[in-house]
C-alpha cells in the first residue's frame, strides 16, 4: 500500500454523455461521480487516466478539461470528460447535471467575460472532426490497414493524440489560436531542416493542427552522451544561422505572425511592472510577482548596461525558439530533433540557448553553440555576451508569458495556476542570474 500511495492518486471524473446533457454517477449513490485511483502524473498527461476511467465505468472517453489538479494532501484531481457512447458499466448510470454533487471548489460555470476554453475542451464534435481530417491525410498504406486514435495530453495550450496502425505511429497536435504560428513554423522548419525536425505528414495552418511522425519517448533529458547534447546545440545554431540577417526570410516569419521581441522592449515592460505590478496581469501569484519585482528594481541601471553591451555586439536577430529545453529536444537514432515551436519569436540569437539550464552551466556545451556564431563575433566576445543573456532572456520570456499566454487562460483553472506562475519564476531566475 505504501507503494500505491506514493505513485497513485485519487481522480474524480465528471463524465458527460455524448449530448453533454447528463453526467455518470453511481447507481447506489446517485449524486456521486466516479472516483478511482490512477498513476500520479502531471495533470495534462491523460492516457493512464482514460485507461482507468474505462476500466471503472466501461466508457471510452475523451478528456475535456482538468478542473482541479489536486495536491499532495489528498485533494483529488478532477477531470471533465466526454463519453463516445451512452453505455456505462454497472453500477454507473446517467443522471441530470443538477443532481450531481461536484467536488468542493469545482464549478462547471464560467464567468461570462472569461476566456473560452479551447475547442477540444468544450465541443462534442471536435474529436470526430479531427479523426476525419487525420483520415484524409493518412498515407494510403496506413489507411488500408486500419488505425486507432488515443488521447495523450489535454490542457489549454495543446491537445495531443497518438495515431496507431500496426507497428506504425503518428502524432497529432492541436494548438490554440494564441500559438497560431506553431503549425506553419513547424512545417517550414521541417522542410528546411529535415535532419533536425520531425517529419510533418500534414498541417492545417488555419486550425493549428499538425500530423507528424511519432518520435518516441527519448529526449535530451535522458541522453547519456555529451555528444548528443553538443549535436543538439549545433542543430539549434544551424537553424538560427539560416535566418540570421536574412531580411527576406525574417519578413516571411513576420508575415506568418511571429512577433519580434527585443531586450529593450522587455526591460521597458519590466519598468512598467515595477511601477505598477497590476500591469503584469498576474492574479493568483501576485504576491510572488511583487516580491520578484522588488528583487529586480534596484538593478534597472545594471540591466540597461547589460542590454547595451549585448546590443553593441550587433548580433543579427534570428528565430528564437522561446521554450527549448531538454524535454522538447527528442533523440531519434542519436539525432537531436527540435520540437514545440509554439513560443517562437524573432529575437536575439543567444536567448534560446541561454535558457537551457545545462548549456548555461557547462562552458563546453555553450561553446558547441557559440562556436557556430564566430562569423559574426569573436568567441571571447560571444562568451561574455552569453554570460549576461540568461538574465535578459528570462525577463523577455516573462513578458511573453504575461502578454501572450496568461490573458487567454480561464480563471481559476489549473492551467492559469501553473502557467501564470512562470512570470514570477522567470523574474526570480533573472534576479538569481544577476547575483552570480
Amino acid at each position: 500500500m505504501a507503494r500505491e500511495s506514493s505513485e497513485y492518486s485519487d481522480v474524480v471524473a465528471l463524465i458527460f454523455d455524448p449530448a453533454m446533457e447528463r453526467i455518470a454517477v453511481r447507481s447506489d449513490r446517485r449524486s456521486e461521480p466516479p472516483r478511482f485511483r490512477a498513476p500520479r502524473r502531471f495533470y495534462p498527461e491523460v492516457r493512464e487516466v482514460l485507461d482507468a476511467m474505462r476500466r471503472e465505468t466501461g466508457a471510452d472517453c475523451i478528456i475535456l478539461r482538468c478542473l482541479d489538479a489536486g495536491d499532495e494532501r489528498g485533494r483529488p484531481r478532477v477531470y471533465s470528460a466526454l463519453a463516445d457512447a451512452d453505455e456505462l458499466r454497472a453500477p454507473f448510470i446517467w443522471a441530470s447535471q443538477s443532481d450531481v454533487r461536484l467536488p468542493e471548489g469545482v464549478s462547471l460555470d464560467e464567468p461570462p467575460d472569461a476566456p473560452r476554453p479551447q475547442a477540444w475542451q468544450r465541443e462534442p464534435g471536435w474529436r470526430r472532426e479531427v479523426a476525419g481530417w487525420i483520415a484524409d491525410n493518412l498515407p494510403d498504406s496506413v489507411r488500408r490497414v486500419g488505425w486507432s486514435l488515443s488521447q495523450i495530453r489535454s490542457w489549454a495550450i495543446s491537445a495531443v493524440f497518438r495515431v496507431e496502425s500496426g507497428g506504425a505511429r503518428l502524432y497529432f497536435k492541436a494548438s490554440p489560436s494564441y500559438f497560431g504560428t506553431e503549425a506553419a513554423l513547424t512545417a517550414r522548419v521541417a522542410r528546411e531542416f529535415p535532419d533536425a525536425s520531425p517529419r510533418v505528414v500534414a498541417a492545417d495552418v488555419a486550425r493549428g493542427w499538425l500530423l507528424m511522425e511519432d518520435l518516441g519517448n527519448d529526449t535530451l533529458s535522458t541522453a547519456p552522451s555529451a555528444r548528443v547534447w553538443r549535436d543538439a546545440m549545433g542543430a539549434l545554431a544551424r537553424v538560427q544561422l539560416a535566418y540570421a540577417g536574412d531580411r527576406a526570410a525574417l519578413q516571411e516569419l513576420r508575415d506568418m505572425g511571429i512577433e519580434r521581441r527585443s531586450p529593450a522592449a522587455a526591460l521597458e515592460t519590466l519598468r512598467t511592472w515595477i511601477a505598477n505590478p497590476d500591469a503584469a496581469g498576474v492574479r493568483l501569484w501576485r504576491e510572488r510577482l511583487t516580491e520578484s519585482l522588488r528583487r529586480l528594481a534596484p538593478s534597472l541601471d545594471r540591466l540597461d548596461d547589460m542590454r547595451r553591451r549585448l546590443d553593441a555586439l550587433a548580433l543579427p536577430d534570428t528565430l528564437d525558439h522561446g521554450d527549448l529545453d531538454s524535454t522538447n529536444i527528442f533523440v531519434q537514432n542519436a539525432r537531436p530533433i527540435l520540437m514545440d515551436w509554439s513560443d517562437a519569436a524573432i529575437s536575439n540569437p543567444l536567448f534560446t540557448a541561454a535558457m537551457i539550464a545545462p548549456v548555461s552551466r557547462e562552458p563546453a556545451l555553450a561553446d558547441a553553440f557559440l562556436s557556430r556564431w564566430t562569423r559574426h563575433a569573436a568567441l571571447d566576445d560571444l562568451r561574455q555576451a552569453f554570460a549576461i543573456s540568461k538574465t535578459l532572456a528570462a525577463i523577455d520570456r516573462a513578458a511573453h508569458y504575461s502578454a501572450n499566454i496568461v490573458p487567454y487562460l480561464p480563471p481559476a483553472s489549473a492551467e492559469l495556476r501553473d502557467l501564470e506562475r512562470y512570470v514570477p519564476d522567470l523574474l526570480d531566475m533573472a534576479a538569481s542570474a544577476l547575483g552570480r
